[in-house]
Protein backbone atom coordinates (compact mmCIF):
# COMPACT_ATOMS: atom_id res chain seq x y z
CA UNK A 1 0.00 0.00 0.00
CA UNK A 2 0.94 3.89 -0.16
CA UNK A 3 2.46 5.84 2.09
CA UNK A 4 -0.11 8.10 3.47
CA UNK A 5 0.83 11.92 1.80
CA UNK A 6 2.05 14.26 4.38
CA UNK A 7 0.47 17.23 5.34
CA UNK A 8 3.37 19.80 5.85
CA UNK A 9 6.40 18.09 4.71
CA UNK A 10 8.40 21.07 5.67
CA UNK A 11 7.81 21.18 9.20
CA UNK A 12 8.98 18.04 9.32
CA UNK A 13 5.98 16.41 11.53
CA UNK A 14 4.78 13.13 12.39
CA UNK A 15 1.61 12.83 13.80
CA UNK A 16 1.41 11.02 17.35
CA UNK A 17 -1.71 9.01 17.60
CA UNK A 18 -2.09 9.24 20.87
CA UNK A 19 -1.90 12.73 20.83
CA UNK A 20 -4.34 12.26 17.44
CA UNK A 21 -6.97 10.44 19.42
CA UNK A 22 -6.76 12.56 22.55
CA UNK A 23 -7.86 15.75 20.01
CA UNK A 24 -10.66 13.31 18.36
CA UNK A 25 -11.96 12.42 21.91
CA UNK A 26 -12.33 16.20 23.34
CA UNK A 27 -13.83 17.28 20.70
CA UNK A 28 -16.46 14.44 20.49
CA UNK A 29 -16.76 14.99 24.27
CA UNK A 30 -17.72 18.77 23.42
CA UNK A 31 -20.23 17.80 20.52
CA UNK A 32 -21.95 15.64 23.11
CA UNK A 33 -22.25 18.06 25.65
CA UNK A 34 -23.70 20.85 22.99
CA UNK A 35 -26.23 17.86 21.78
CA UNK A 36 -27.24 17.27 25.51
CA UNK A 37 -27.78 20.93 26.22
CA UNK A 38 -29.49 21.39 23.08
CA UNK A 39 -32.06 18.45 24.06
CA UNK A 40 -32.50 19.92 27.14
CA UNK A 41 -32.94 23.37 25.88
CA UNK A 42 -36.03 22.16 23.60
CA UNK A 43 -37.73 20.23 26.32
CA UNK A 44 -36.54 16.66 24.13
CA UNK A 45 -35.88 15.11 27.92
CA UNK A 46 -36.30 12.06 25.83
CA UNK A 47 -33.18 12.40 23.81
CA UNK A 48 -31.58 13.96 26.27
CA UNK A 49 -32.11 10.76 28.86
CA UNK A 50 -30.85 8.59 26.31
CA UNK A 51 -28.05 10.58 25.88
CA UNK A 52 -26.79 10.42 29.46
CA UNK A 53 -27.55 5.94 29.57
CA UNK A 54 -25.12 6.39 26.32
CA UNK A 55 -22.88 7.79 28.31
CA UNK A 56 -22.68 6.21 31.25
CA UNK A 57 -23.02 2.69 28.97
CA UNK A 58 -19.50 0.52 29.25
CA UNK A 59 -19.30 0.56 26.01
CA UNK A 60 -16.18 1.05 23.65
CA UNK A 61 -16.10 4.33 21.83
CA UNK A 62 -17.04 3.25 18.20
CA UNK A 63 -20.11 1.75 20.04
CA UNK A 64 -21.00 4.92 21.52
CA UNK A 65 -20.31 6.77 18.90
CA UNK A 66 -23.01 4.54 16.77
CA UNK A 67 -25.55 5.03 19.46
CA UNK A 68 -25.12 9.30 19.03
CA UNK A 69 -26.02 8.76 15.61
CA UNK A 70 -28.96 6.87 16.37
CA UNK A 71 -30.04 9.73 18.55
CA UNK A 72 -29.23 12.33 16.27
CA UNK A 73 -30.99 9.91 13.52
CA UNK A 74 -34.52 10.19 15.73
CA UNK A 75 -33.87 13.62 16.03
CA UNK A 76 -33.63 14.51 12.20
CA UNK A 77 -36.89 11.98 12.12
CA UNK A 78 -38.67 14.13 14.66
CA UNK A 79 -37.91 17.57 13.15
CA UNK A 80 -38.06 16.75 9.29
CA UNK A 81 -41.01 14.94 8.74
CA UNK A 82 -41.57 12.36 6.04
CA UNK A 83 -43.19 14.22 3.10
CA UNK A 84 -45.36 12.43 0.99
CA UNK A 85 -44.88 12.29 -2.75
CA UNK A 86 -48.79 12.08 -4.21
CA UNK A 87 -49.17 13.99 -6.96
CA UNK A 88 -51.07 17.64 -6.21
CA UNK A 89 -54.52 17.79 -7.95
CA UNK A 90 -54.18 20.47 -11.13
CA UNK A 91 -50.34 19.97 -11.07
CA UNK A 92 -48.58 21.30 -13.93
CA UNK A 93 -45.90 18.73 -13.20
CA UNK A 94 -48.25 15.44 -13.57
CA UNK A 95 -49.26 13.54 -16.90
CA UNK A 96 -52.67 14.11 -17.63
CA UNK A 97 -55.50 11.82 -16.72
CA UNK A 98 -56.28 8.66 -19.13
CA UNK A 99 -59.76 9.20 -20.18
CA UNK A 100 -58.67 12.78 -21.41
CA UNK A 101 -55.66 11.99 -23.46
CA UNK A 102 -57.55 10.90 -27.29
CA UNK A 103 -56.86 7.46 -27.73
CA UNK A 104 -56.83 6.01 -31.31
CA UNK A 105 -60.24 4.81 -31.38
CA UNK A 106 -62.26 7.85 -29.94
CA UNK A 107 -59.97 10.30 -31.64
CA UNK A 108 -61.51 8.30 -34.95
CA UNK A 109 -65.22 8.86 -34.27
Amino acid sequence: MTEPQKRWPGFNYEPVPGLMNRHISRYLRTQRKNMLRFFQERGLYVLAERMSQIRKSRQGMMAKNRMFQEVLNDYSKLVNPVVSSAPVPGSVLQPPPDDAAPSGEAANQ
